[in-house]
């Protein structure tokens, strides 16, 4: 082989190497009708694109890739993507070592059950999650999320009216995540840390957040305080009618903790001490209000 050949064939050779790290984009259900099955065809770098809609799915795993998995949002900035586990497991689990080139964004999720982290369950990673609401999802530790020896950061997301048995509604983690812009509220745990549970030498990073309305306490552990938090046993009072999750705007979110709350006083949208029909009403009424 000459020299301009050998040439040629080294940079095809090169040329090859560099199409095959280009990051691509999945669309979800356009390429694929299930997240997972994107999660499966995706490689590094790679975005998936979950349109609008609710995805009965569950235990969904990034097995390891650094990719982004990232809901589609209303014309408002409200969430347009809802993937409900139906109670059959963890809604995430991020468990082989991804790192923060793993980003869950902009996705509401809810409907989990499992054990250990029924949003989601998060082990020896430090992936990013990012603009979620994380609601209504059960566990016996860590309601909304249960990170256990992992780092993620976990930033401008809403975690509330999650439950867990023993500690942990919102949050329970050994480790120290970075935690920012959050709102966690009305998460209730059985034993300790309705809000936050941190156990041993946990020591979460947290700024900018409010941490407040959670049973039994705001905060179980210690923690870094990196200021501009709120943490109240009551949360402050707002003037946005209907808007439960405090995410300034009406929606579907505020809907599922009526729904939840029925006939307790949890999701009492109109504050007369119960939550019944005339609750769901109002929600319907103020449907996309925003706040000022």
């Amino acid at each position: 082989m000459n020299r301009i050949a050998v040439g040629i064939a080294g940079l095809s050779m090169a040329f090859l190497g560099i199409s095959q790290t280009i990051a691509g984009t999945i669309n979800v259900p356009g390429d694929y009708a299930l997240i997972q099955d994107a999660i499966d065809a995706s490689s590094n770098g790679d975005v998936i694109n979950v349109a609008a809609g609710t995805y009965d799915e569950y235990e969904l795993n990034p097995d390891g890739k650094a990719i982004t998995i990232q809901g589609t949002l209303n014309p408002d900035g409200s969430l347009a993507t809802i993937i409900d586990a139906q109670q059959d497991g963890s809604v995430f689990v991020i468990d082989s070592g991804e790192g923060d080139g793993t980003l869950i964004k902009n996705l509401l999720i809810t409907g989990g059950d499992d054990n250990y982290g029924g949003g989601i369950h998060c082990r020896n990673s430090t992936p990013i999650i990012s603009g979620c609401t994380i609601s209504d999802n059960t566990a016996y530790s860590g309601g909304g999320i249960y990170s256990y020896f992992s780092i993620p950061t976990i930033s401008n997301c809403t975690i509330s009216g999650n439950t867990a048995d023993y500690g942990g509604g919102g949050i329970y983690l050994v480790g120290s995540p970075i935690i920012s812009g959050c709102t966690i509220s009305g998460n209730t745990a059985g034993v300790f840390g309705g809000g936050i549970a941190g156990l041993g030498n946990s020591n979460p990073i947290i700024s900018n957040s409010q941490i407040c309305g959670n049973e039994a306490n705001q905060i179980s552990g210690g923690y870094a305080d990196a200021g501009g938090n709120t943490v109240a046993d009551e949360c402050p009072a707002d003037d946005c009618e209907g808007d439960l999750d405090g995410n300034q705007v009406v929606d579907i979110e505020d809907l599922l903790l009526v729904i939840s709350g029925w006939n307790t006083d949890s999701g009492d949208a109109n504050d007369d001490g119960r939550t019944d029909i005339a609750d769901l009403l109002l929600i319907i009424d103020l449907w996309e209000t925003s706040c000022p």
